[in-house]
């Protein structure tokens, strides 16, 4: 059997992609000879690298992301689509084989149990064909299956939440597992809410206590950050305003700038909103170099927010790209790393069609099926060990 080429490699990783470099305008600098920063200058500069750092190892995800999911969807596919057309000559021989002459009851019984679960993973794809001849061998249909999973999974969410679920608000058409489901949901959502008034409620019993002096400073923190933002954002839409234009492309510009501008703001996106003060020359770092300390403190403090979302954000792509290509929560998504796996599911994919190949010969002849049947059992002991 011939080596399988190993997919190409995305041009798109052949050199690394530089460092994300979006702070870089805004960083405080005193020049040669100038003035050394201060504390809160110098903490402005290392929110504003964190920042930048963060959002170019976002870029990289969704370029990760972008870049492989062709890849494995034309490496993978083909392969998925052959398995499961091996899987259904396996059901179908197995059960030709089952209505055969000189087959014991356990033999039998065995038979039909990997025969129905055949059938039921190609349901799941859509074979209809599969799904009925599961329904004609298997003691319990595959609706019945359902309802048996549903009454499991309605008991566990009923006596997690400590109370029924309203499983008569329910569309009578969905399935029975969907219908618990969005019973559950909701259900959660309505916790959820309970729980939320019960934080604000407390909170605002907390609010007439006369607050510690931390709560203070934190509060006036707070105040002072939201002034900044929102005095940087008036400041671009007085500039950018542009119903003032009479100037057609000025105009147009504008329109797009304060469009930048209002997203931006809605997204307390700081650094954006200063990249544009430096874009239309509304800012100059000499300017933001002589700014008062403390509203460069406020200014930290919305950049430490921002990061600390970004960090959200990075996290949650991490986790939504190591689902999508099967990698370990321990393995960090890389070019390198996504390659390898890659190459690992295929070669992984095209041993198990060998395997059922010579599977199918087997069941096919007499001696050979029970040999067949003796190592399923086996595997199946041993998977239940483990």
């Amino acid at each position: 059997m011939k080596k399988s080429k190993a997919p190409s490699k995305p041009e798109l990783f052949a050199q690394a992609a530089p460092a994300a470099t979006a702070g870089t305008a805004l960083r405080l600098d005193g020049g040669k000879g100038g003035p050394r920063l201060s504390a809160a200058q110098q903490r402005f500069n290392r929110l504003l690298a964190k920042i930048g750092k963060l959002e170019g190892q976002l870029t990289e995800m969704q370029t990760l992301a972008d870049a492989f999911r062709p890849l494995y969807q034309g490496t993978l596919e083909p392969l998925r689509e052959a398995h499961r057309a091996l899987m259904r000559r396996m059901a179908l021989a197995l059960d030709e084989r089952l209505q055969r002459k000189g087959v014991t009851p356990a033999q039998k019984r065995n038979g039909l149990d990997i025969l129905c679960g055949l059938c039921e993973t190609l349901a799941a794809f859509g074979d209809e064909a599969m799904a009925a001849l599961h329904d004609q061998r298997s003691e319990r249909t595959l609706r019945q299956k359902e309802e048996d999973q549903a009454a499991l999974m309605r008991s566990m969410m009923e006596q997690a939440l400590g109370q029924p679920l309203d499983m008569q608000a329910q569309d009578d058409s969905l399935d029975p597992l969907e219908a618990v489901m969005r019973a559950s949901h909701e259900r959660l959502h309505e916790a959820v809410q309970a729980e939320e008034a019960k934080r604000e409620a407390a909170q605002a019993r907390r609010k007439k206590k006369q607050p510690t002096p931390a709560q203070r400073k934190a509060e006036q923190q707070q105040e002072n950050a939201d002034t900044v933002l929102r005095q940087v954002y008036r400041q671009l839409a007085s500039a950018l305003h542009p119903d003032r234009e009479r100037d057609p492309a000025e105009h147009q510009r504008k329109t797009a700038l304060m469009s930048e501008a209002n997203a931006a703001y809605a997204r307390q996106d700081l650094v954006a909103l200063l990249h544009l003060q430096l874009r239309i020359a509304q800012a100059d770092m000499q300017g933001m170099l002589q700014q008062p300390e403390e509203r460069i403190a406020a200014m930290s403090l919305l950049l430490k927010q921002q990061a600390d979302e970004l960090e959200r954000e990075l996290f949650a792509r991490q986790r939504q790209l190591q689902d999508e290509f099967d990698l370990a929560f321990y393995q960090a998504p890389s070019a390198a790393m996504l390659r390898r796996q890659l190459e690992q599911e295929a070669k992984d994919l095209k041993d198990e069609l060998a395997f059922m190949e010579a599977d199918i010969a087997l069941v096919q002849d007499d001696a050979g099926f029970k040999r067949w049947l003796k190592a399923q059992a086996r595997m199946n002991r041993d998977a239940d060990y483990f």
